[in-house]
């Protein structure tokens, strides 16, 4: 009998999305009116510090807490990603440490047992009790939650990751550092990994199909005419890849002041016209 968990319908793609901001709502709400308080401090970090779940899922206390005084770290004590074997430092912001000094209040953990040496998502109670949550069973209560608060696209483990990023541009639109700061945080080899990875590739994919539907019933079974712009190519960019595209042509100017090979700037003029094509919707 198989008893894996799946909100994923049969037949779609098994890649997983960020989630919207209400279903996050509805996440948190049921992990907290079902007592699920392992699985709120799991999500809640997740969203919050855009680590893989297995990094996760290894902390252990003394990663959150100085073992010398008892008090939060401003950083994660440093980690090595398993999958990269790249080193991770992410803040301890405010809704970490809420959702920790929560968690400890509803579970009465002792965080400094063994000088804070215990792993953070050690069982304390149920079946598994004294066992670490495991990947797999995140990932089955992720999808047994999702189901039971309706969310219909597929998510997993890496949806609260990929929400952080999905936010992140969000909450800073004018930031043309955004992209950049994203992959430094991800730990990603460029710009491309990471806008497909936060949704926005997805996003302008699906403006496509959009743009292809208004124009089908404006143009083609309305009649309306359209005005050709000829063989100009027209790009349209959004206010953050804009400023993505004026930041790297401004640093290149500048690295390549004193240099008098004309083929270094044509290389450079070509670079960012690449860029400019990689970003047109």
């Amino acid at each position: 009998m198989n008893n894996k968990i799946n909100n994923k319908k049969k037949g779609k793609k098994s890649e997983v999305y960020p989630f919207e901001i209400e279903d996050m709502k509805k996440m948190l709400a049921y992990f907290l009116e079902h007592d699920m308080w392992i699985h709120y401090l799991a999500f809640t970090l997740s969203c919050n510090m855009a680590r893989r779940v297995g990094d996760m899922l290894a902390l252990r206390w003394y990663n959150f807490f100085d073992p010398r005084t008892g008090n939060f770290r401003h950083d994660i004590l440093e980690i090595r990603e398993e999958k990269t074997d790249k080193l991770a430092n992410p803040r301890i912001n405010r809704a970490c440490r809420d959702a920790i000094q929560l968690y400890i209040e509803k579970t009465g953990c002792d965080v400094s047992k063994d000088n804070y040496s215990v792993p953070v998502f050690m069982q304390i109670g149920g079946t598994h009790k004294g066992k670490v949550l495991s990947d797999s069973g995140y990932l089955k209560a992720i999808k047994k939650v999702a189901l039971a608060v309706g969310i219909e696209y597929n998510v997993g483990t890496h949806s609260p990751r990929k929400t952080f990023g999905m936010l992140s541009r969000m909450i800073h639109p004018s930031d043309y550092d955004s992209m950049e700061l994203l992959q430094t945080i991800y730990n990603h080899r460029d710009n491309a990994t990471t806008k497909h990875y936060i949704g926005l590739t997805k996003q302008k994919v699906d403006a496509y199909y959009d743009d292809m539907g208004d124009f089908f019933t404006e143009y083609i079974i309305e009649g309306k005419e359209y005005a050709f712009e000829g063989d100009r190519p027209m790009v349209t960019l959004d206010s953050n890849d804009l400023r993505d595209i004026i930041r790297s042509a401004y640093e290149s100017g500048k690295n390549n002041a004193e240099e008098g090979d004309a083929m270094v700037h044509v290389d450079s003029i070509n670079a960012i016209m690449e860029m400019v094509e990689s970003f047109k919707k």
